[in-house]
């Protein structure tokens, strides 16, 4: 036999142009209602960090109090999703060589928005009222829809319409919001961008092609680059890289730091990229809703479990406002449900 009978020895296989359609074909085979079951696992993860984002808050103003809340937030944000991004790299290969053009691009634009939102969140918070801040960051849910039906990809039927109602009902019950509270100051002006930038982050997953970009790696690419604006952030803050290791400086600091990275940013994040194109910005929006319900339920045992002290921040009660706030989103995801736009995405 001569060499030009041999077959051809097979050398080691490129998989990474493999991962779109694999990609594709995941997605394809996911049904709606189990897309909507892990987005609100994803929800769920986010609401119940909120109380241990404020626990850890509190052991930092021990561990550095001069630090102020911005170098604080920055320090823990920049850790947190440093860590997220290890750990979404490890889990899903996400290697740098193997990352693509269209990979780089969503991610770095999704981790933009989601530094300059956390960042306006963070500080408008200290410009209002809580109840205030948590109404008007949560107009996310309203503006997808409106600005889906502006773009003509979704009819606003009145289902739709009356499932938005709804949601900021349960949204003002839940945060104790008070008509009288509300006036256009600076704190309120950043809650509103945040909103919109919450909004603009949602729409922005469902641009994402599967077969050209993996999810995986664009979580990696958006939490590093989260990370990377927040260790920018803290060179410009008085003190600020001085202060980071101070602020991670004990055991507590370091467990809570590695649980938000893992639990809070990571897990949710790759499932909000992987799962939420199954159903679309807007349905996903409203199970995102879903978030302060579980931010509640947490404070109902998490702060004193976890503070350092019990009355550094006590746990809060079981109240009317909870149940009737989260009655009245669950009657607006139950809703949607018979909108007829929203019957083939849970199909």
């Amino acid at each position: 036999m001569t060499d030009a009978q041999l077959p051809e020895r097979a050398g080691p296989r490129d998989n990474s142009h493999d991962d779109g359609r694999i990609n594709t074909r995941m997605s394809g085979r996911i049904s709606g209602r189990v897309a909507a079951f892990w987005l609100f696992a994803a929800s769920v993860c986010w609401g119940v960090c909120i109380p241990i984002m404020k626990v850890l808050g509190g052991e930092q103003s021990i561990l550095a109090p001069e630090a102020g809340s911005l170098v604080g937030s920055a320090a823990s944000l920049a850790a947190r999703f440093a860590l997220a991004a290890v750990t979404a790299g490890l889990a899903t290969r996400a290697w740098p060589w193997r990352i693509r053009a269209a990979e780089w691009k969503h991610g770095s634009i999704l981790g933009v928005i989601t530094a300059v939102s956390m960042f306006l969140q963070v500080d408008g918070i200290g410009y209002t009222s809580a109840s205030v801040a948590g109404f008007l960051i949560a107009l996310y849910c309203v503006l997808i829809p409106a600005i889906s039906w502006m773009m003509r990809k979704r009819a606003m039927t009145p289902i739709l319409a009356l499932c938005c109602i709804l949601v900021l009902a349960g949204v003002a019950v839940l945060s104790g919001l008070r008509p009288g509270s509300l006036h256009l100051g600076r704190g309120e002006g950043e809650s509103l961008a945040a909103a919109s930038l919450f909004a603009v982050q949602i729409l922005w997953v469902d641009r994402i092609d599967p077969v050209r970009c993996h999810t995986g790696r664009i979580t990696t690419v958006l939490c590093a680059v989260v990370a990377g604006c927040c260790l920018l952030a803290l060179s410009f803050l008085p003190g600020g890289w001085t202060f980071f290791p101070t602020l991670h400086g004990s055991t507590r600091a370091l467990l809570l730091t590695g649980f938000l990275g893992l639990c809070g940013t990571a897990a949710p994040f790759l499932i909000m990229n992987a799962y939420q194109g199954r159903l679309g910005p807007v349905t996903a929006g409203f199970i995102y809703c879903f978030e302060p319900i579980a931010s509640a339920v947490g404070a109902l045992f998490l702060p004193e479990l976890l503070s350092r002290t019990p009355g550094l921040y006590p746990n809060e009660g079981v109240t009317l406002k909870l149940l009737l706030g989260g009655a009245l989103i669950l009657a607006a995801n139950l809703l949607l449900l018979r909108d007829r736009s929203t019957a083939p995405e849970l199909g």
